[in-house]
Parts: structure tokens; C-alpha cells; sequence
């Protein structure tokens, strides 16, 4: 077995052992594993996944809510949000671009952190937060 195909192998454990435990996690806990959080791949069957297993697409790591065969779904997690969940992190240095909730789905929680477009960290400073820090600044402080 070549290295390369040792690494593939441990890779693919990573990821299998993520998608079984994120149930459990927080999105800050996953997205510091990102690393193993397979692509999404808009001709693959998650109907047998579990909820809540991660993939990654445009920059974001989503959660499965729906298992479903995506091959029957035009659209990628950013399109098909009644199906897929965003993950949200604390740490600031991790933070990704702002992502509209959808209805419960995606709502920023206290302490969860986001990337503006001039490339500032916002920290929520209360649960439920649907509008980014430009809109609702009283919401969000400043991290850097």
C-alpha cells in the first residue's frame, strides 16, 4: 500500500467517525475539524447519513437535516436550506462570510462569530440573532 493510499484511508476514517459523532458536537467543534468534513457532491445519496453529518461547499460548513439523494435536488446546501443546516463558530479565527438564516435554521447563537465583507470578526451578543451586524448592530460586537 502506498503512502499515499495509507492517508486516503486514514482520511476517509476521519470522516466517516465526524459524520457519526457530529450529532453530538457543537459547530465549533466540527468546523475545528474541518479538515476531515468531506465536499459536498451534488450526485451523492445521503439518504443513509445521519443528521447532522457535515459537508463542506462555498466556503461554509453545512449540516445535513434532511437525509436525501442530492442527484434528485438541483442545487447545492446554500440553495436547498430545508435540507441543510449552517455551522456556526465561536472562534474568530475560524469565522466564515455572513449566510442569511433560514427561518430557525442558521441563526447566529452568543458568542458565534462572522466574517464581513471588508473582513471584520462579529461576535453575537444574544441568541437568535437573523440579521448581520450592519443591520441590527446593537446584536454584535466587534472582534476584529
Amino acid at each position: 500500500m502506498s503512502m499515499t493510499d495509507v492517508f486516503r484511508s486514514l482520511g476517509r476514517a476521519d470522516a466517516l467517525k465526524l459524520r457519526e459523532e457530529a450529532h453530538s458536537l457543537t459547530g465549533t467543534q466540527i468546523i475545528d475539524r474541518k479538515v476531515s468534513v468531506p465536499a459536498f457532491d451534488p450526485q451523492k445519496d445521503y439518504s443513509a447519513w445521519p443528521m447532522d453529518a457535515p459537508v463542506t461547499d462555498e466556503g461554509q460548513v453545512w449540516l445535513l437535516i434532511q437525509p436525501h439523494d442530492a442527484a434528485h435536488y438541483a442545487g447545492r446546501p446554500s440553495s436547498l436550506r430545508a435540507l441543510w443546516g449552517l455551522a456556526h463558530t465561536t472562534n474568530p479565527a475560524k469565522a466564515t462570510p455572513w449566510v442569511d438564516p433560514y427561518g430557525t435554521s442558521g441563526m447566529y447563537m452568543v458568542g458565534e462569530c462572522y466574517k464581513d465583507a471588508d473582513g471584520n470578526v462579529w461576535r453575537a451578543k444574544q441568541d437568535n440573532l437573523v440579521h448581520s451586524a450592519s443591520a441590527y448592530p446593537d446584536g454584535w460586537e466587534l472582534v476584529r
